[in-house]
């Protein structure tokens, strides 16, 4: 019954999406948006992406605990505004369809029910009213365990998957792997750009992707040194979004042999914070403590670098081809086995800790600013946008 209540449910908002689409578009003379950006936070990235492109529009249908905003868009979670919720989303989703010359797709999920077809529907029906479709993808949301389980019986090197049973036994199951097949072969289908990162998500994607951006803001780089300087034990600190998956466990062990054996220094374990005290944290701190199973730094790791700190991390260039030739001078690539080895080795010789925060800076500096990223994610957007776009015979047909 429930599913049966979710398919009236879902074809009520594709009406009403289509009526809004009409509605509007008699009424725009000309599409005034250039990008909608959404449609839910994930990691700031929604609002960091729009804040890149001019005239763009940030939609994060739900309040994110971490990152209030502000939004262009955003639906409010009090009792009671859901089934408004019902109504208004699918409406203001056929209106940007009207006001906007592209949507970039933040994660996996639409503003439509989309676990019916993902995505299929909503895609087709923006790109038959002629407007582009970017797909940024940002990690479980097209991950393939089963290929990344594959690539690691192959290379003997843990990955972000090795322990994901563990978060939870459904991200293991073939039915979870099956859902990120579907999602790559809508993506791939109607998507006129994607970005992804090519190893550390490894995927059912078959066609061509752009690396991963980030975006930091530009005005927020801490380019003053003098908290290394300053006496004092050294401030580490680790804020892991999934303890487990990011690698916790073995950075509390090293933690506690280095201070077993008399190393002075703090140590600061942000877990569920909002992102304004992870980012004060950051200001303060020397030495970061990252990911120890994923092969790129991340968004925290970014900001652990443009804040002044020097990162340990498991991304390598060697391994994601997809970040810029001499990006491992940024951070210490550091595995799970490495950390005790790299931390000792930083707080030895503070020196070295300056050091390796300026290379890290200098990375965001050159590839990982709003300022640069927004130049080349508008570059690529504006691409995708003018590129003739043959009309495959598998688009779904017009329809309610």
């Amino acid at each position: 019954m429930s599913q049966l209540v979710d398919r009236v449910l879902c074809q009520m908002q594709r009406v009403i999406a289509t009526v809004s689409a009409v509605w509007h578009r008699d009424r725009v003379q000309e599409r005034p948006v250039s990008w909608v950006v959404g449609p839910y936070e994930i990691a700031s990235i929604v609002m960091n992406v729009a804040r890149a492109i001019p005239d763009s529009y940030a939609v994060a249908l739900q309040p994110h605990p971490f990152y209030p905003g502000p939004y262009d868009l955003q639906i409010p979670g009090r009792r009671g505004d859901w089934l408004r919720a019902q109504f208004r989303v699918p409406w203001e989703f056929g209106r940007l369809a009207a006001a906007a010359r592209g949507f970039v797709y933040v994660g996996a999920d639409g503003f439509l029910p989309s676990g019916f077809d993902e995505r299929a529907w909503e895609f087709g029906f923006l790109r038959r009213r002629g407007v582009t479709v970017a797909c940024l993808f940002t990690g479980s949301d097209i991950r393939s365990p089963a290929r990344m389980r594959a690539w690691q019986a192959a290379t003997g090197i843990e990955n972000i998957v090795t322990y994901l049973d563990q978060v939870s036994p459904v991200l293991a199951s073939p039915g979870y792997d099956e859902k990120r097949r579907r999602i790559a072969a809508v993506a791939d289908q109607h998507a006129d750009v994607i970005f992804n990162a090519a190893v550390d998500q490894l995927s059912y994607l078959e066609g061509p992707t752009e690396p991963f951006p980030y975006f930091f803001p530009d005005d927020d780089l801490v380019l003053d040194g003098d908290k290394h300087v300053a006496q004092g034990p050294r401030l580490v600190v680790h804020a892991p979004s999934s303890p487990i998956i990011k690698g916790t466990q073995v950075v509390r062990a090293a933690v506690q042999r280095l201070k077993s054996e008399g190393f002075a220094f703090e140590y600061r374990e942000l877990l569920g914070v909002p992102h304004a005290e992870v980012m004060a944290s950051l200001r303060e701190a020397h030495i970061v403590l990252n990911e120890f199973y994923a092969f790129v730094p991340g968004v925290f790791g970014v900001e652990a670098m443009a804040s002044n700190c020097a990162l340990l991390t498991r991304a390598d260039e060697t391994i994601e081809t997809d970040l810029p030739p001499g990006s491992n001078a940024a951070w210490m690539v550091t595995t799970a086995a490495d950390i005790y080895t790299n931390l000792r080795r930083l707080l030895e010789h503070p020196e070295q800790i300056r050091a390796q925060a300026a290379a890290g800076l200098d990375w965001v500096r050159r590839h990982a600013t709003v300022s640069v990223s927004g130049a080349r994610i508008r570059q690529v957007l504006e691409a995708a946008r003018e590129k003739p776009r043959a009309q495959s015979a598998a688009e779904p047909k017009p329809q309610l």
